[in-house]
């Protein structure tokens, strides 16, 4: 095994302080398919617990081929802290989503520069998995084409989100629709909430990330766990919005099955102290994704389910 660290110079703060990526290369010194796995392009969302794991992992068990580990894909992105937050999903300084420079530009913006670096790296490879965190959530992976759904079926991961990133504008400049544009296979694996340390979703992403591995020889397949009896796909979400400005707390906890008619949180009006008023679900489906907070203004996001109505148990 061969682990080689690199640094790709991406800029210069205006101290003139060098800012570079760190990747590490992991090469068993055998034939076999590249795998680039991304870490980090939003500061905050903290899949370096997988990262570490894994390159711990690899360094006994990698058979053939090479693997790519960047565990900080965007350093400039956790530079950007407030109090004890830190807030690196959008650049400060011109508002756009980190994750929307692909496939970058060498000598545009900080954004485009790091993503040009990335997308390098990334392009060359036979596979992609970029790790990312969503709020509250629980583990999910997102894919882009119809075809995907075999990867899907060996990565193992219970639950599973359709995107056509080729007809939603909203993910145009995502380095998996990038990727795609390319001819490279990827998926991006929403890995559990922002900022926290969930043990059970990291073994569950982790045991994907393996098997995946073992579909493609890269590790001997008695490393991989079997994956679970049933998963599913889901091509529509539907988002749950705050009626009014109020203090709001869940109904439900996430990863719980809802049914048309359950209560899904309850709202405290100040304007209507001693009441609560219940938000109750109009959909069938999973509680996948809720935001981060008690306090909401009229109209803020408060759940998404993934939904029934166009799911498939592969």
């Amino acid at each position: 095994m061969k682990i080689n660290k690199q640094r790709d110079f991406i800029g210069t703060t205006p101290m003139g302080t060098v800012l570079d990526i760190l990747s590490y290369e992991m090469d068993s010194g055998q034939e076999g398919k590249t795998v680039y796995i991304q870490s980090g392009i939003h500061g905050g969302e903290i899949t370096q617990w997988i990262m570490h794991e894994l390159f711990l992992f690899l360094k006994k068990n990698l058979l053939c081929g090479k693997v790519i580990l960047l565990p900080c894909a965007n350093p400039v992105s956790w530079t950007q802290r407030i109090y004890y937050s830190t807030n690196g999903k959008f650049d400060l300084y011109n508002g756009k989503d980190w994750n929307r420079n692909f496939p970058g530009k060498s000598d545009g913006s900080m954004g485009e520069r790091i993503a040009a670096v990335l997308f390098a790296k990334a392009s060359k490879a036979d596979f992609v998995l970029d790790l990312h965190t969503s709020r509250e959530s629980i583990p999910f992976a997102i894919y882009a084409r119809a075809e995907d759904k075999e990867i899907i079926k060996k990565l193992g991961i219970s639950y599973n989100q359709y995107i056509d990133m080729g007809k939603s504008s909203a993910y145009a400049g995502t380095l998996n629709a990038a990727l795609i544009s390319a001819g490279v296979p990827n998926l991006c694996i929403e890995c559990g909430s922002h900022d926290s340390y969930e043990s059970q979703n990291i073994r569950e992403v982790i045991n994907g990330i393996k098997r995946l591995l073992a579909s493609l020889q890269m590790i001997d397949t008695k490393l991989a766990e079997p994956a679970p009896s049933k998963i599913k796909t889901f091509a529509k979400t539907v988002k749950y919005l705050a009626p009014r400005g109020c203090l709001i707390r869940l109904a439900k906890p996430l990863g719980a099955s809802i049914q048309k008619g359950d209560d899904l949180f309850y709202c405290f009006d100040n304007a209507d102290l001693g009441s609560a008023v219940a938000v109750q679900s109009e959909h069938n489906g999973v509680l996948f994704k809720v935001s981060p907070t008690h306090i909401y203004w009229s109209g803020d996001e408060v759940v998404q389910l993934l939904s029934d109505e166009d799911s498939e148990i592969l």
